[in-house]
Formats: structure tokens, sequence, C-alpha cells
């Protein structure tokens, strides 16, 4: 009986370790490997091709890595393009989210072809990070439909309003904006917003304030109407896109 109770005490010092021991186990698996998710953002505006414009990379482990690079491969990895040099290299802490902000750029070469990505392509890319000494395949991060989104029961009874967001050169706009306006000054491109109205907004810091309703039939009427009023003589180059009819 005393053998039994002793056997009884010895296995009671041993309980927490084998307890303990599955989630020491779980932890120290955590620490292992590099396991990262990523999702792709596109974005373009009209005077720049569709591009990438963003990559949502996620850390599922409980280890930092260093990036130096970011790829991705299109059309079921026949193609492979190069997003962007990280130089400082790009921080990912454990269990870490980050989004990376991918550089625009002008179009695409494929074999001295121009070459131009289509949002189907979103369905057949995988994105590769360049670590230090390998190259890491990212999973896919699946962004749910906003439309198949499911409403929790609380939410049902009401009717869905739907955001849209028009955008040109990062300036959001609604219907009463007609004309869009780049232009070089101090060799930094700038944007403003043409009101139905003639007013300008956005990045817009001159003694002309608004246009003669007369200019506002044609995007070439308005050229000509800052030609006359010797914009061009002030900045170093412009150039006026129409964003919907003016009526």
């Amino acid at each position: 009986m005393s053998e039994y109770f002793f056997s009884f005490q010895e296995f009671l010092k041993i309980v927490p370790g084998l307890l303990i021991f599955p989630i020491s186990l779980y932890l120290g698996l955590q620490k292992i490997g590099t396991k990262v998710s990523a999702g792709i953002s596109f974005g373009n505006n009209p005077i720049s091709p569709l591009c990438i414009r963003y990559v949502d990379l996620r850390n599922m482990k409980d280890r930092t890595i260093v990036i130096y690079a970011i790829y991705v491969s299109i059309t079921d990895n026949e193609l492979l393009l190069e997003l962007k040099k990280c130089n400082p290299p790009l921080i990912l802490k454990g269990y870490q989210s980050i989004i990376a902000e991918i550089p625009p750029y002008s179009f695409l070469l494929l074999d001295g072809n121009k070459f131009e990505l289509d949002k189907s392509m979103i369905e057949n890319t995988t994105i590769y990070l360049e670590l230090a000494h390998s190259t890491v395949k990212c999973n896919t991060l699946n962004y749910q439909n906003q439309n198949q989104k499911p409403i929790n029961k609380k939410l049902s009874k009401y009717r869905i309003l739907e955001n849209v967001t028009n955008n040109f050169n990062g300036i959001i706009y609604d219907e009463h904006a007609v004309y869009a306006i780049t232009y070089a000054l101090q060799s930094r491109v700038k944007t403003a917003i043409i009101h139905d109205s003639g007013a300008f907004h956005g990045e817009w810091d001159f003694e002309i304030f608004q246009l003669p309703m007369k200019s506002m039939s044609s995007k070439e009427a308005i050229e000509d109407e800052l030609r006359a009023m010797q914009f061009g003589d002030i900045v170093e180059w412009f150039k006026v896109y129409r964003l919907r009819k003016y009526s």
C-alpha cells in the first residue's frame, strides 16, 4: 500500500509537466519555419496603368523575418514581376500584419513588348518574399466579396448602402467634378479638380480661382482658356482630363 501511495505521489509530481508539454510544444513550433499570408490590391488612374499598389502581409509565425524584396508570379506562375526592392529591409515581426505600398510604374515589358495587367489575373497570383538566405512562397489571402458578406441577423432589417469612390490621383471627387488638371510646379506634379461651376479644388494655389462658364464645354476649351490666362508661363507643363460629360 505504501509503495502504491509513493508511486501516486511521484505521478502527481510529473502531472504539471505533462500538462505543460503540449503548450510548450505548440509554442516551440510557432518559432520554427516561416509562414506568411499575402493579398494584393490593384489601383490605377486615368494617367497610369492598372498596377498592384498594395500587398497585405501577415506573419503567421512567432518569429521576426526581414524582407529584402517582394515578387509576384501571375498567370499560373508563367510570369514574374518584382514589385518592390526593400531598402532598408522590411521588418515583419511575429504575428504582425503590415501593408507594403508598391511604387507605381508607367508600363510593363514582356520580351520587348508592352504588357498590361488585368484584374482577372488576381486569381492566379502568388507573392514571394526574398529573405536573407531564402525565398518564401506566401499563402494567398482570400478577400471575401463585400456584396457576398453575410449580414448579422440584427442588421438584416436594414437596406444596404453601397459607397462608390471616384479617385483621380488620390483626390476623391463627386458628381459635380467635371475635369481634372495635372501640372508641374518646381518639379512637383500636382492635381486639381474643376467643379461644374468652374471652380478649382485640390492642389490649387493660384489667383485664378474660377474659369468662365463658356470654357467649360470641353477640355480643349479649358486648355485654351488657361493658355490665354498665361497659366503655361507659371507652371512647367499642364494637362486637362475630362472626368464626365459636361451638361
